[in-house]
């Protein structure tokens, strides 16, 4: 019952943090690849774009969700985006919650973990509802899977599938492995078997994400530089803020802002080291949700970490190491509260979840419609009637891909009007 009650709650937050800011989202706005993805499917076909490294690498979970929505009529996208959206951030969710479950921790944790999940205010600026950022609650569930002890244990093919999905989605995965050497070290020899298994998934997974890396014309670049380093630990602290109401907004270019904080070196490192001898307390702690919660710290942070150093540490960034700090938090906080003083606990993470409450509106880059998807859906299909063997660019919001995208593979916005038209035929049937 949790597990269900936590998969309708979290799709309808997912839902009404979009409509409460715009109401008529669901009618006018297709954001970004939740659009590009289903087109391209419609176009060249699922399979073909699925092995399409797009940005240089493959993403399974993003693609296969656009799959549904290429069924239906491209008029219908704005409201069928959003729904499989939210269906995917309410199945993500309640996976954390039964998860949680299972590693023996409380009702109140597990089903405050699993809303946290889509209440975080971070999450609201321009993740959420996006089928395109699921993999950042699929990094969250995989962490789980590999931090935490389980009684019963899970099915044996849950940990393995979960992993090798987010391993063909997103290369830093890859950190996953950490944990996970850790139990074939420290596992008692009969759990030993899971955990190698659990290993070679991943890794079939990192092999076949990597091979897709390889094949792709326009790889994306990787470089560490001492200022991308500085960048990520000036900007940590102002994700941290986040979770104070009403502290973070979005600035003109859609880049996290503290109005009472300006990023600098000190107070990133010193956020950070406190941070580490936080994970590290929980790691060394004899109950096993303790340890589980410190690993979670750990990988959340180098899921975050890794891109962030080797490209600009843009929100998105920081949304997996944010969610898994929150999650510490609730297990650190039902640890400290047990027995009678458990409603303690439930009392605490439900004051937590209402103060988020001043920021459950998505941000405004989030929710408005930029172009109004209906009038540049039927600009296109004028456009296609006066020249039938023409190709057109579609745009989806925010008024992207932007000026520099440079499409070399199936995916693209670029489309013949064959394609167009088809829709049009479907619309009208």
């Amino acid at each position: 019952m949790p597990v269900l009650i936590v998969f309708v709650l979290a799709s309808l937050i997912s839902i009404f943090r979009i409509l409460v800011t715009n109401r008529d989202a669901f009618s006018n706005l297709v954001w970004a690849e939740d659009g590009l993805f289903p087109l391209c499917i419609q176009a060249q076909g699922y399979w073909q774009c699925l092995i399409d490294p797009y940005e240089g690498y493959f993403l399974f979970l993003s693609r296969t969700l656009a799959l549904p929505v290429s069924f239906f009529p491209q008029s219908m996208w704005p409201l069928v985006t959003n729904v499989v959206a939210a269906i995917s951030f309410g199945f993500l969710g309640s996976m954390i919650t039964w998860l949680l479950l299972r590693a023996q921790l409380s009702r109140a944790v597990a089903i405050g973990a699993g809303i946290s999940a889509v209440m975080l205010p971070i999450v609201g600026l321009e993740t959420i509802n996006t089928a395109g950022s699921a993999y950042m609650l699929l990094l969250v569930v995989a962490a789980i899977t590999v931090s935490f002890s389980f009684s019963p244990q899970l099915p044996s093919y849950v940990t393995p599938i979960v992993l090798f999905a987010t391993a063909i989605t997103i290369p830093s995965a890859a950190v996953l492995i950490l944990p996970l050497m850790a139990a074939l070290l420290l596992n008692r020899e009969k759990q030993r078997k899971r955990t190698f298994l659990n290993i070679v998934s991943l890794g079939f997974g990192l092999v076949i994400q990597f091979l897709v890396m390889l094949s792709a014309t326009d790889p994306r670049s990787i470089e560490i530089t001492n200022d991308s380093l500085r960048e990520w630990v000036q900007q940590f602290p102002k994700a941290i803020l986040s979770l104070l109401p009403t502290a973070t907004q979005l600035d003109g270019v859609g880049q996290l802002e503290v109005s009472f904080y300006s990023p600098n070196l000190w107070t990133g490192v010193v956020t950070i080291i406190v941070l580490t001898g936080f994970s590290l307390y929980l790691l060394s702690q004899k109950s096993s949700q303790l340890r589980g919660a410190g690993w979670l710290i750990v990988t959340g942070f180098l899921i975050g970490f890794i891109p962030a150093i080797s490209n600009y540490p843009i929100n998105r960034y920081f949304v997996v190491p944010i969610i898994a700090l929150v999650i510490a938090l609730f297990i650190w906080l039902g640890s400290v509260f047990t027995g009678k003083y458990s409603l303690v606990t439930m009392i605490a993470i439900t004051l937590i979840l209402l103060t988020w409450i001043p920021d459950f509106g998505a941000s405004k880059i989030r929710t408005d419609a930029s172009p109004f998807w209906n009038d540049m859906l039927l600009s296109l299909q004028e456009q296609c009637r006066q020249e039938p063997e023409s190709t057109v660019s579609f745009v989806f919001s925010p008024n992207w891909p932007f000026a520099d995208a440079d499409f070399k593979g199936p995916t693209s916005n670029i489309v013949r009007c064959s394609v167009v038209q088809s829709q049009k035929t479907q619309s009208s049937q």
